[in-house]
């Protein structure tokens, strides 16, 4: 019996599992020659002094006699266009990939340089600058509450605008840090729209202080817009990582203002009523 078992044992195939490469490990090479490319189409603009045509006329009869003669334009960057949009889907949808394009010396600048030129290009640079795996740190002065959360895949400050609304019962609107006064309070009204951060603008103009970027909470003024979605197989997350009591808003309010606010409710700010 045991001969027989080691008999059938020895005519069976061996069991080789499937060998599978990490999509980020695997997509590094491509990347370094998406990189090469970019770099050179960058390196081949070429200035225009005063950003004019190299040839035009003032009547509009003749401007259109040219352009007929001259034909279509040929498009310069529809290889590298082709390139840039073969590796954008996969680098929308692992966080893992984005991290590896960012880690590549030159890519993001060649992009950024190309954006003007090329509208792959600009689509590139803008996922590239998407705050992922980022501490958001957003303090309401006249509340003096606050909240720290780990953001990943938000493009757009419209976006973060939602994934923050459920920590802030209230409609509110979101405020760069050099909006706060000295005594701790928050322009109010229209006074303040120099100082707001529109749902529209990319999340990467929140500024970044002591290694997390920082926003601060007003009452809304204008009823909140609806920003499109920057990339739309882009799901942006969030997750707590601190709620911070008022002791700890006003002291993180205090550095930024670089002098001691006030504890408690801000000097100024209007009572918050709420129905019983």
């Amino acid at each position: 019996m045991p001969a027989e078992l080691i008999n059938r044992l020895g005519g069976l195939q061996p069991v080789v599992a499937p060998i599978t490469t990490e999509p980020a490990f695997a997509a590094r090479p491509r990347l370094l020659r998406l990189r090469d490319a970019l770099a050179l189409a960058a390196s081949q603009l070429v200035p225009a002094r005063w950003d004019e045509p190299a040839l035009f006329f003032f009547d509009p009869r003749r401007q259109a006699e040219l352009e007929h003669a001259r034909g279509p334009a040929p498009d310069r960057f529809g290889a590298l266009t082709a390139h840039i949009c073969a590796e954008l889907t996969e680098l929308i949808g692992s966080v893992e990939v984005r991290r590896v394009a960012r880690a590549i010396d030159g890519i993001y600048g060649a992009a950024r340089a190309l954006a003007a030129h090329c509208p792959a290009a600009r689509d590139l640079a803008d996922l590239l600058a998407v705050p992922d795996d980022e501490v958001f740190l957003a303090l309401a002065p006249a509340e003096r509450t606050g909240v720290r959360l780990h953001v990943r895949g938000a493009a757009t400050v419209g976006q973060f605008h939602e994934l923050l609304a459920p920590t802030h019962p209230d409609a509110f609107q979101l405020f760069v840090p050099d909006a706060l006064r000295a005594d701790g309070t928050l322009p109010g009204g229209l006074a303040g729209c120099g100082h707001w951060l529109w749902p529209d603008q990319p999340l990467a103009v929140v500024p970044r202080i002591s290694g997390e970027r920082v926003v601060l909470i007003g009452p809304a003024v204008l009823a909140p817009a609806v920003a499109e979605r920057r990339f739309s197989g882009l799901h942006a997350g969030a997750e707590m990582v601190q709620t911070l009591n008022p002791f700890q808003v006003t002291d993180a309010l205090s550095r930024l203002a670089g002098r001691p606010v006030p504890a408690g409710r801000a000097a100024g700010a209007p009572a918050v009523i709420r129905a019983a």
